[in-house]
């Protein structure tokens, strides 16, 4: 950076200064907050999926006890007409500026597929528990998309910290060091040079009162 040593861009310099201190220490207040988020939210996705992992041996489970009973003929058919219709509908919501999706499913219920008379429990019972088990499914990939988010959020963060930390901040503390230290050398030259010129008239006032 060239520039004229001058009061102006001293001033210049230690505003601007204080533009990016007040910038890095906000940066880091948000780097802390989307680190809680993103611990907080790893904790529920974890928690979640193992919740999840349950629910799906045990739907599993009650699927092959019905495919033994009504057999895979019948299994595929009815499977061709399900009775629930979903559907997933898409938004954007905000964390701390970032924006994540947010996911929402929707459900209708078709008419009976399968007749009344076939032993179906465990097939009524596999349904109910898959039906329970699609928001759980959906509230984690909604968890998985925001966490992926974050991080990407966290590491764009920390890098503009990083570019303040060492190299916008140093350089403008040495421009204003460096911009006070030759406006201070100036000053102690003026200040000596008036003392000189003082000191000179000093002199020749004496010398025409003396020969007056």
């Amino acid at each position: 950076m060239r520039v004229a040593p001058s009061k102006m861009n001293l001033i210049r310099f230690k505003r601007t200064l204080a533009f990016l201190r007040r910038a890095h220490d906000l940066l880091e207040e948000k780097r802390e907050i989307l680190l809680l988020e993103l611990n907080r939210r790893i904790g529920e996705a974890t928690k979640l999926r193992s919740q999840l992992n349950e629910q799906l041996r045990s739907a599993y489970a009650l699927l092959d006890a019905a495919s033994v009973i009504i057999g895979a003929r019948e299994m595929s058919l009815i499977s061709k007409t399900p009775r629930y219709d979903y559907d997933i509908t898409v938004s954007k919501k905000k964390i701390m500026g970032v924006s994540v999706l947010s996911l929402e499913l929707l459900k209708e219920s078709n008419p009976l597929t399968y007749g009344i008379s076939k032993p179906t429990i465990l097939l009524d019972q596999f349904i109910e528990k898959f039906d329970e088990i699609l928001p759980m499914t959906l509230r984690l990939a909604e968890l998985e998309s925001v966490l992926i988010r974050l991080v990407e959020e966290v590491k764009k963060t920390q890098h503009r910290i990083n570019a303040l930390e060492q190299f916008l901040i140093p350089r403008y503390q040495n421009m204003v060091s460096m911009i006070s230290a030759i406006l201070e050398e100036r000053d102690r030259e003026e200040f000596v040079r008036v003392k000189k010129v003082k000191t000179l008239l000093e002199k020749k006032t004496k010398q025409v009162v003396a020969y007056g």
